[in-house]
């Protein structure tokens, strides 16, 4: 039996919770009923991830920044996220267009607060830096200052650091930016449209991920507006196309991007189902 290693546990965690996550919209149509099952699983992935660091901690110091530097924050942005989202959600006021636009609007303000009064951090991060990794993604506190530490890494020392939270709040902000926008651009078009909305009949039945990859496909070759449309544009698209959301389509690629072999299954499969079918047309 193959021994996987610390790094490999965790990322064997985030890969189940993204799976988990891409099915829930089955099991439910109502949205605060999948946002409760997103927060229940990804609170479930961070026990099983506290659980493998106060059991088999990690081999270097190396290993413990990667962890609360990139993986943790992985799954606890999601959570904190969903959480941002349900609150939206049940708070939305009733009113259509307009009050829901400005309450959205307010939403956004509150992110630009919390980024103005991050700006170290939110650079450290945007820029990728890390000559202060040591102190912001490890677990010795010995050298930060008491009133310097948040909340989380007071109450628990062997699975906090002094920035994994702040990181994970940043990614969680992107998303909600990004989430808010969307939900904007609909009441927007709502507000303004002459004509209503035809819905596709169309509904995608198959695993999300493998949507996303013929979406970043499309996009890398260039084929759509002269190589000018955004990927967050194709993949609307292909959201309207197909009756689905693709909420966290950029950490999807990052799941793409971390598989050991067959890096572009769907397109290989969809590849092989063309050639299969041209060569029996032929015979």
């Amino acid at each position: 039996m193959i021994q996987l290693s610390v790094i490999e546990k965790h990322e064997q965690i985030i890969t189940d919770l993204v799976s988990k996550l891409e099915k829930i919209d089955a099991h439910s149509d109502k949205i605060l009923e999948q946002l409760e099952m997103s927060i229940v699983y990804c609170k479930q992935a961070l026990k099983q991830m506290r659980e493998t660091v106060i059991q088999d901690g990690f081999p270097d110091q190396e290993c413990e920044i990667y962890f609360f530097k990139k993986l943790k924050p992985e799954i606890f942005s999601k959570m904190l996220y969903y959480l941002e989202v349900y609150d939206i959600q049940s708070k939305l006021p009733v009113a259509k267009c307009q009050c829901q636009i400005q309450y959205y609007q307010r939403r956004i303000d509150r992110i630009n607060e919390f980024m103005q009064e991050n700006q170290t951090e939110l650079q450290y991060f945007k820029c990728g830096f890390c000559h202060f990794d040591k102190y912001y993604f490890t677990r010795d506190s010995s050298e930060i200052p008491i009133p310097k530490r948040n909340e989380y890494f007071l109450i628990d020392e062997k699975f906090h650091t002094w920035h994994d939270h702040t990181f994970s709040e940043i990614i969680a902000n992107q998303m909600l930016i990004e989430y808010i926008q969307k939900e904007l651009r609909i009441l927007d078009g709502a507000k303004g449209a002459q004509q209503p909305y035809l819905k596709s009949k169309s509904k995608w039945t198959g695993k999300k991920i493998f949507l996303i990859e013929l979406a970043y496909g499309v996009h890398f070759t260039q084929m759509v507006n002269d190589g000018n449309s955004e990927i967050k544009d194709i993949i609307e698209g292909f959201e309207q196309m197909f009756n689905i959301e693709l909420k966290e389509f950029y950490r999807s690629f990052v799941e793409i991007k971390r598989r050991k072999i067959d890096r572009t299954k769907f397109l290989d499969l969809m590849k092989s189902k063309l050639e299969n079918k041209i060569y029996e047309s032929d015979l």
